[in-house]
């Protein structure tokens, strides 16, 4: 819950996808992965499916569009889809 609402960062990491993902959203992912079932989400993004991941970003209402690869199961846990919507992006985080 703090997560949510702090939006936690690891500060000075370098982005490998800078090209299209803030700075500040790859620092929350960071600490994102420290938490319990987010372990892999970092290399997912970065390794695994990093084309599939910026198409999602690249929606104009991601959380109404399935993550890719394993992250879909999410849609059936939407508390931890609110928490890589914080990470990716927060500004479809309601006020």
């Amino acid at each position: 819950f703090n997560f949510l609402l702090r939006g936690p960062m690891v500060a000075g990491g370098e982005n490998p996808l800078g090209d299209w993902l803030p700075n500040n959203a790859w620092n929350m992912v960071q600490k994102l992965v420290e938490l319990e079932d987010f372990e892999l989400l970092a290399q997912n993004l970065e390794r695994d499916a990093p084309n599939r991941f910026k198409e999602w970003f690249n929606e104009l209402t991601p959380e109404d569009s399935k993550l890719p690869l394993d992250w879909k199961r999410l849609d059936q846990a939407y508390f931890q889809k609110l928490l890589v919507i914080r990470c990716l992006r927060p500004d479809r985080m309601a006020t």
